[in-house]
């Protein structure tokens, strides 16, 4: 989308606290010019999804939002003086402040200033991503070896050096509790060079309690963009993909919908037929369009409506004095069944004979085994479309 490249301009130049309410406006601007205006029928995460059928891959702005004001912490943690956060707020700030923000203890004791209301606002998202994910925004196995945690047990800077240098500079390689230095020959070797004070002193802080709980264990895809990544190439990307993943919707399958509609159970193999027959019904786009709308239950039905209006008339349209479902609007109306028996008696003098199903064949795809021959699927499948645009204009 056009509009995508200039949202995320806007949102880095000024990364402040926004109000919801205009996120929210952006998103209904954005669903009223793809439903031209009309009450969305489709569930935005849905439409969201790029790779499902529906989905058009409609960015969340919220979620880019976030991720524009949080990629500030991965500057923190690379402890760049370079980047745009320090030459937005106050440069005099010495970087290496902001460093021990992130998975370390300097959070803990950090006091803002009132106009630092850039930096404030990535702290407070960052902390809040974290607490969502069950992280602990303070001591991970991503907490630097040259962290506060570590400097305030008075360790020779010789040493902190030899560890980064032979083992590594996250706390999650050095080890904790019996694998404190003991992974690989080279650490165990190291053990003999540094201070035998200070090995005692690391070796307690790693014998922790609360250590061996945070550290050992492998750090989270959210903890391994700030660590591997020396470039911040596709960072907010990253980001965005991990907040996605957080705030992930769960949409009622229209599959299981249809399954207890028609009082059936549908296999594993029977849902990826539905799906495919969906997708691949017919080249024409305008055809299977039909089928898709079918499927994902777009359509407006009196049960629906009076749901959505808050009405008890939920009487089928056509005047037969049944319930609107959905069944009963493309199957089960004495006005349709007609239709569906015309097309029925010209497959039989095809030479095919299909039960009379309407989740089988009619409204979902799925043939029998003896109808999956080519000539008589793409056959039939002609028909049972152009009877559902029939009944679709009654």
């Amino acid at each position: 989308m056009a509009i995508l490249p200039k949202v995320l301009y806007r949102f880095n130049a000024m990364p402040i606290k926004i109000p919801m309410a205009f996120l929210v406006e952006i998103d209904k601007a954005i669903m009223k010019f793809i439903w031209k205006n009309k009450r969305p029928r489709i569930a935005k995460a849905i439409l969201s999804r790029k790779c499902e059928s529906g989905g058009i891959a409609i960015p969340d702005f919220k979620l880019y939002y976030r991720a524009i004001v949080t990629k500030t912490a991965w500057y923190w943690y690379q402890n760049r003086r370079v980047d745009q956060w320090y030459r937005i707020e106050d440069t005099e700030t010495n970087p290496q402040s902001y460093n021990y923000l992130i998975f370390d203890k300097g959070a803990k004791s950090m006091q803002w200033r009132k106009d630092s209301i850039f930096n404030k606002w990535c702290w407070e998202n960052w902390k809040s991503i974290c607490n969502k994910m069950k992280l602990n925004p303070f001591l991970s196995p991503c907490t630097k070896v040259n962290s506060k945690w570590i400097k305030e047990l008075d360790i020779k800077s010789e040493t902190l050096r030899l560890i980064e240098e032979k083992v590594g500079s996250d706390l999650h390689i050095v080890g904790s509790g019996s694998k404190f230095l003991n992974r690989t020959p080279i650490a165990q070797e190291l053990i003999t060079r540094i201070n035998k004070w200070d090995f005692l002193k690391l070796k307690s802080f790693f014998s922790a309690r609360e250590t061996i709980r945070e550290v050992n264990r492998e750090p989270t895809s959210w903890e391994q963009i700030f660590t591997p990544h020396t470039s911040d190439r596709a960072l907010i990307s990253r980001i965005y993909k991990e907040l996605k993943k957080l705030n992930n919707k769960i949409t009622n399958n229209p599959i299981n919908k249809w399954a207890k509609d028609l009082n059936r159970h549908f296999t594993e193999e029977d849902i990826q037929s539905i799906n495919k027959y969906m997708k691949k019904c017919s080249p024409s786009l305008e055809v299977r369009e039909m089928q898709i709308k079918t499927t994902l239950r777009y359509h407006l039905t009196p049960v629906r409506l009076a749901a959505i209006m808050k009405s008890n008339n939920n009487k089928c349209w056509r005047g037969c004095g049944e319930k609107g479902t959905l069944v009963h609007c493309w199957w089960d109306c004495k006005l349709v069944r007609p239709i569906w028996k015309a097309v029925w008696r010209y497959l039989g003098k095809l030479g095919m004979d299909p039960p009379f199903d309407p989740a089988a064949i009619a409204l979902l795809g799925l043939f029998p085994e003896d109808l999956k021959r080519v000539y008589y699927r793409d056959t039939a499948t002609s028909m049972i479309i152009a009877a559902q645009f029939t009944i679709a204009i009654l």
